[in-house]
């Protein structure tokens, strides 16, 4: 037994010796393999590192041209004398983006530093000629198209009226570009748009409004253009219904997906027809001021662009709810929907609207005085909702708001417009209170029944940041409970006239991170009050105190002295201002941009044109020639009740 057992374990042991033997060499190779690895890995980095070495010496000296000794003197005695030479390629670059066309050319025959970092490719990638308008001609149009062709990718020729034909078609060689807006040019026509179409074949973006052209453009616009995907021909009308055909029958513009054909009024029922059925993948449709429109026209984007997400109606005043019960009907993914000024669609409709489009994110509702709480019923199932603008809705009431507030949207509504919405009162803003902790921008102007107590609510949602009050009757109580919130940015109150220097004070003394204010109107407010909200809000950008009857110079004294960086300022209608308050701005605001001094009387045109010298722009009512002011006009006349006009009272939020 032993013997067997003492046999096994020698011919075990054997064979694990064996197999020892042939696994030394296997074990042996794979670490020569990763040893060899990781020598290549050492190697790769450190030649990956001298190659780097390598490629910013080589830029540093391309970048100042020495070429010889005589020239690197020259260079070093200009770069003794340079800050921004010495900065690094980044800084000096971002310090470019600046500057205009014109003084980028004129920077670079400074030196032959300038010119090198002024011909930087990533300054030519996008070349704004609007803000030199005036100045832009067709060699500087020219030259720049030519010498920055191959890697120009957005070029703005907004409103350059000088501008020839024969400038634009040197558009045709930039090979790379992306963005074109010919917007108020009155030349354009179609050996233009043939020339930029042949050439441009990576063309997205097309804005020519408010241009006069024929159908030859629309013809070349459908042969060449098929990757463009977004168009706007608003308030052009010399087309014809003719020239909209080639929408349908054209290789191009089939990839569209937004168009604006606002103010083309000469477009037919057919026409829109031709368009709808020529564009199937719209998803941005602007169909604003088109005063003729029928209900059929909208029907036929209703069904031949079931992918629309934001439609605009704004003035298409012949619209009816059938026209709106289409949309509810065939628009399913719909997220903004704008209508302004149309007198015939009632509540019905609208609540259709809020049944048939689930994903609606934002609503504006403007100028629609057959619209009413029945209307909103609609959206109280609604939960996307994030923007509700129902401004000069006369008759929607606090029922109606209610049943969006109270809604799933309600806790995350970022703005809500609610002006001249006179039927609303503290009911709304109490229920706003409890529910919409997202709100951000909120407006209730003219609202006779918004009080006191309704704003001392507001003043406990920290998340708000924008409140316009303008013409509610709100008093110091209302102001003091305001200061609560830390985090307000825009506060407006105009001709609120039961505030007194009392409420201002327990206001600003808390808002010190205030940037906007507007008081004007309220004609309580003395210099007391100025020189609480100057000490206390220092990071004021803009400042309405006209018709603030009784302030003084004392109070620009004390805004110039604390706001140091205001940059918009309004006292008109002040008669005790004089020469010594735009002293004080011109000696503590150096921001300044924009001052409104109209119906000063006490004010001269020699003060005017020495604040004027420092590149503030000053709007007065002093007649220059004959040197005379022009009459005081009362009140009633001069500050009459704003209308909510546009989409939105404050900028949207990425992220709403």
């Amino acid at each position: 037994m032993r013997v067997r057992t003492l046999c096994h374990w020698h011919s075990w042991k054997c064979e694990r010796f064996a197999n020892q033997q042939k696994a030394a060499p296997i074990l042996a190779e794979k670490m020569r393999r990763i040893a060899l690895k990781n020598a290549i890995m050492t190697t790769f980095r450190a030649w990956q590192q001298v190659t780097k070495h390598a490629s910013d010496t080589n830029k540093w000296f391309k970048k100042y041209e020495i070429l010889n000794s005589d020239d690197e003197v020259e260079e070093k005695e200009t770069v003794g004398q340079d800050f921004i030479s010495k900065l690094p390629h980044r800084a000096s670059n971002r310090i470019f983006t600046f500057l205009n066309v014109l003084d980028r050319l004129n920077c670079s025959l400074v030196c032959r530093a300038w010119k090198i970092m002024v011909q930087d490719r990533s300054l030519w990638t996008q070349i704004d000629l609007q803000q030199i308008k005036e100045q832009t001609t067709d060699g500087l149009v020219a030259n720049l198209a030519h010498k920055f062709r191959s890697f120009l990718c957005n070029l703005n020729l907004r409103s350059c009226v000088r501008v020839n034909p024969s400038a634009l078609r040197y558009i045709g060689e930039c090979r790379n570009l992306q963005e074109l807006n010919l917007a108020g040019l009155k030349h354009i026509t179609a050996d233009v748009i043939n020339d930029i179409g042949v050439g441009c074949k990576n063309l997205l973006y097309l804005n020519i409004s408010s241009s006069n052209f024929d159908d030859g453009v629309l013809r070349m616009l459908a042969r060449h253009y098929v990757n463009i995907q977004y168009l706007s021909i608003a308030n052009c009308i010399g087309f014809t219904t003719a020239g909209v055909y080639y929408f349908m029958v054209g290789k191009g513009l089939h990839k569209l997906s937004h168009l604006d054909i606002s103010g083309c009024h000469q477009i037919t029922h057919e026409g829109m027809r031709y368009i709808a059925r020529g564009c199937p993948l719209l998803s941005t449709l602007k169909l604003d001021r088109l005063t003729n429109m029928q209900n059929q026209s909208l029907y036929f984007f209703t069904k031949y662009c079931p992918n629309l997400k934001v439609l605009s109606l704004r003035h298409a005043s012949s619209l009816t709810d059938e026209a709106f019960i289409y949309i509810a009907q065939n628009l399913p993914h719909l997220t903004e929907l704008c209508v302004e000024g149309n007198q015939n669609i009632t509540g019905s409709s609208i609540k259709m609207i809020g049944r048939g489009c689930p994903n609606l994110a934002q609503l504006y509702i403007i100028d629609c005085v057959h619209m009413c709480d029945m209307g909103l019923k609609g959206f109280s199932s609604s939960r996307g909702l994030r923007v509700v603008n129902l401004g000069d809705c006369i008759r929607v009431s606090d029922a109606g708001v209610r049943n969006i507030v109270d809604g799933p949207s309600g806790p995350f509504i970022r703005e809500l417009n609610l002006t001249n919405c006179l039927r609303v009162g503290d009911t709304t803003l109490f229920r706003i209170a409890q529910r919409c902790q997202s709100l951000a921008y909120v407006r209730f102007c003219y609202s006779e029944f918004v009080t006191d107590a309704g704003v001392e609510l507001l003043g406990n949602m920290q998340a708000l940041r924008c409140l316009d009050l303008s013409g509610c009757g709100v008093g110091d109580a209302g102001l003091a409970a305001l200061g609560n919130n830390p985090n307000f940015r825009n506060i407006s109150l105009s001709e609120c006239s039961q505030i007194t220097d009392v409420g201002i004070q327990k206001m600003c003394s808390r808002l010190l991170l205030l940037e906007s204010l507007d008081i004007s109107y309220c004609i309580n407010v003395t210099d007391y009050a100025t020189k609480f909200l100057a000490f206390s809000c220092r990071e004021l950008v803009r400042l309405n105190i006209a018709g603030c009857t009784q302030l003084t110079d004392t109070s620009v004294s004390y805004i110039s002295g604390g706001c140091h960086y205001l940059s918009h300022f309004n006292m008109s209608h002040i008669s005790h201002m004089t020469d010594k308050a735009l002293r004080f701005l011109r000696r503590g605001c150096r921001l300044l941009q924009r001052l409104n001094v109209t119906v000063c009387p006490k004010i001269t045109y020699s003060a005017i044109e020495r604040i004027e010298a420092g590149g503030c722009l000053v709007k007065h009512s002093i007649d220059v020639k004959e040197m005379k002011l022009s009459p005081i006009l009362p009140l009633s006349e001069t500050h009459k009740r704003p209308m909510s006009v546009g989409y939105s009272i404050f900028p949207i939020p990425n992220n709403a």
